[in-house]
């Protein structure tokens, strides 16, 4: 049966459309998709389910979820709609309990269930033809794929092509089974993103992007990972989480700054690390990032060039990673008013490290916010990222932080940037 009138291109959002092709083009046979609230991932999924029906006599589908008693609630109502949608209403009946539909002119099936009674899934029986799309919604739900594998074991059986969907919204936590999954090499997976912002906006209404975006203002960790659908980590592992947002800002005139100045920190690398120049400031309790530069493979003679996107960098006194000291010879010489920043000679050389590293971000943890602007993309994302260790076996998070996992460049910077303040153990309150 052809769908009347209906494009159905125009029913799916664009972003969806190479994985439409795909599915239609056999090339996989797992579509993991993954997004937040609003990323129509599962509606999507619905489509190809219920489209598959038309022009196979032969195919069935089962659709999962953690627990049977939300199955009404969620896919059960989501098929529903994806049949409304290509006006199909007629050729589908449906029932609740258990909870299944039936495509009327064959009798084929799609039949949910909860993988919280997964011995009933072997007892399942159709009239005709047999299972070619398996559906694993709200994926984070599963314990891991042990117990995936032992579902598509008992269903994927009797034809010779198979679907498998399995949509999510990445856990929090980057250690999650699924977020690690989404790691390992899989040639016969197609991996997909999406969010809100890249389904038409009549689709979702005015109200839905309205509520994202006030939440992006309130509380930025939970807008990334319930809107964007990123894994941004478990707010215990993260050590700044809670303390950062992101505004688009306007820095605000010299009379109005803290020490009526600014603070410029620089951290060294050229291969795989990043040179990184930062511009900040304070007002009241609040630490502003207003400015960024990041380079990979600079070399020394390239690097003024590079610190001269920032505003004023040859203008403020810059503080720098001094392990350097052939550099920040040469950048002095190219006009830069920059320094080392300094350590403490009452230690040794390895506690003062560590020592400076801990008392820079409780210094930083100090301040009632910290605002990054949404130009500073790239310590944005060290923020998000920048954790403390984990036990590998308990999985018990650390005091100790992990600074070999590469998203430390840009606070190494800001630290260098405060580190007269951070020795001294000077209170942004002393000189009010």
């Amino acid at each position: 049966m052809i769908l009347n009138n209906i494009k159905l291109s125009d029913k799916i959002a664009t972003v969806f459309h190479p994985v439409h092709k795909s599915i239609r083009n056999k090339e996989y046979s797992e579509y993991w998709l993954e997004g937040g609230r609003g990323s129509t991932k599962s509606t999507f999924t619905a489509i190809q389910i219920i489209n598959g029906f038309l022009d196979d006599k032969t195919v069935n589908a089962l659709v999962l979820r953690k627990t049977a008693n939300t199955l009404r609630g969620s896919v059960l109502q989501t098929l529903l709609y994806a049949i409304d949608l290509l006006e199909l209403d007629q050729y589908f009946d449906h029932i609740k309990s258990p909870s299944e539909i039936t495509y009327l002119p064959t009798g084929q099936k799609i039949i949910m269930r909860g993988l919280d009674e997964p011995s009933k899934l072997k007892s399942i029986k159709i009239r005709k033809g047999y299972f070619k799309y398996l559906w694993f919604e709200e994926g984070e739900e599963y314990s891991g794929m042990e117990e995936i594998r032992s579902v598509k074991q008992s269903v994927l059986r009797g034809g010779n092509e198979f679907v498998e969907f399995f949509t999510f919204n990445p856990p929090r936590n980057p250690n999650h089974w699924v977020n690690l999954a989404l790691n390992e090499k899989n040639n016969d997976r197609l991996t997909h993103h999406s969010s809100y912002k890249d389904i038409p906006r009549d689709w979702l209404g005015d109200k839905f992007f309205q509520d994202a975006e006030r939440l992006k203002q309130n509380n930025y960790e939970a807008y990334l990972h319930e809107y964007e659908g990123k894994p941004i980590g478990n707010p215990e592992e993260i050590i700044f989480s809670g303390k950062y947002e992101v505004a688009d800002f306007k820095t605000p005139p010299m009379q109005d700054l803290y020490q009526e100045r600014f603070f410029y920190g620089a951290d060294w690398g050229f291969a795989n690390d990043p040179t990184v120049l930062i511009r900040s400031f304070i007002i009241d309790d609040v630490f502003y990032i207003d400015y960024e530069a990041y380079g990979y493979q600079i070399q020394i003679d390239h690097i003024h060039k590079l610190f001269d996107e920032i505003p004023e960098s040859r203008r403020w006194n810059i503080k720098a990673d001094n392990s350097r000291p052939e550099t920040i010879s040469f950048l002095s010489r190219q006009g830069f008013n920059i320094e080392g920043a300094s350590k403490s000679s009452e230690r040794s050389e390895g506690e003062t490290k560590k020592s400076l590293l801990i008392d820079g971000i409780e210094y930083l943890k100090s301040f009632k916010k910290i605002v990054i602007h949404e130009r500073c993309c790239n310590v944005l994302k060290e923020f998000q990222n920048y954790s403390y260790k984990i036990d590998k076996v308990t999985k018990e998070v650390l005091p100790e932080v992990n600074d070999k996992a590469g998203w430390d460049h840009g606070i190494d910077a800001i630290r260098y940037s405060l580190v007269d303040y951070i020795k001294k153990e000077v209170s942004i309150f002393d000189v009010l």
